[in-house]
């Protein structure tokens, strides 16, 4: 590690050599949540990118297409208008949703390879606009946490809420105190290999992630198309990986939406 990045994270922690980031230098984020309309924007921008390729390819193609056949240019041509715009059109419903904080197309807003798909792309594009991929997580996960929980009504027993261990001791305790009330599945993973093991033991039917950004989009890419997943970002008023914490009212938020409580 460079010396002057050592001397910014001496300033902050006294963290172990693997107990934080590998590329942090210190320095404390303390900009809080990112607006959801991030994520909608660069989605947006990714799908015009995407369309703009496929007219582009089929501009080129065209002239021997038609030489092949004008029927199959025809057809062609007909499909690149109707996948784009049901491309479209789906992204229209799920900004308007994320707006409104409901799914205005039901569950077919957020079927979970659509929606992986999208976030693929937005990962993809992001960096044409500056944006790090935390900020774009952390806004991914905040539209989706608006239209996923409504969609599902659960039993506490068919709950998972996986926990990390960066957790400060008044937030687990505080976590604890909500799964006595409300019955939930809980669990503590300090990595991908643990955590996998701990959704097969549970077998739930949906699960609240607390992680940090990175963590949370690698596991709810994996299990999201099986297990519906709602993240919840952590808080990191020391750095990464040590002390963090919770939105509280947040976090009661989703169980409830969950469990159909009031």
């Amino acid at each position: 590690m460079p010396e002057k990045v050592k001397n910014k994270v001496s300033m902050v922690t006294d963290r172990k050599l693997g107990d934080e980031w590998v590329d942090w230098d210190g320095t404390i984020d303390r900009t809080g949540p990112v607006r959801k309309g991030t994520f909608v924007g660069i989605a947006a921008l990714a799908i015009a990118f995407l369309i703009g390729a496929v007219y582009f390819i089929l501009w080129l193609i065209e002239p021997r297409l038609i030489e092949i056949s004008p029927v199959l240019c025809s057809v062609l041509n007909w499909a690149a208008h109707i996948f784009m715009a049901v491309i479209a059109l789906w992204l229209l419903f799920f900004a308007l949703s994320a707006i409104a904080g409901t799914s205005i197309l039901g569950r077919l807003l957020i079927i979970p390879y659509p929606v992986n798909w999208l976030l693929n792309i937005a990962l993809r594009i992001r960096r044409i606009v500056g944006v790090s991929s935390d900020r774009l997580v952390n806004s991914f996960i905040r539209v989706h946490n608006v239209l996923l929980p409504g969609r599902h009504t659960l039993s506490p027993d068919e709950l998972l809420v996986l926990l990390p261990r960066c957790l400060t001791r008044e937030n687990f305790s505080y976590i604890r105190s909500l799964r006595d009330r409300f019955k939930f599945d809980m669990a503590t993973a300090g990595g991908g290999e643990e955590a996998r093991k701990k959704i097969k033991l549970s077998n739930p039917k949906a699960i609240i992630a607390i992680a940090c950004e990175r963590d949370l989009i690698s596991g709810f890419i994996e299990v999201n198309p099986h297990i519906p997943v709602v993240g919840l970002p952590i808080m990191r008023p020391e750095g990464p990986c040590k002390n963090t914490e919770i939105n509280k009212e947040e976090f009661e938020s989703l169980i409830k939406k969950f469990l159909s409580i009031n």
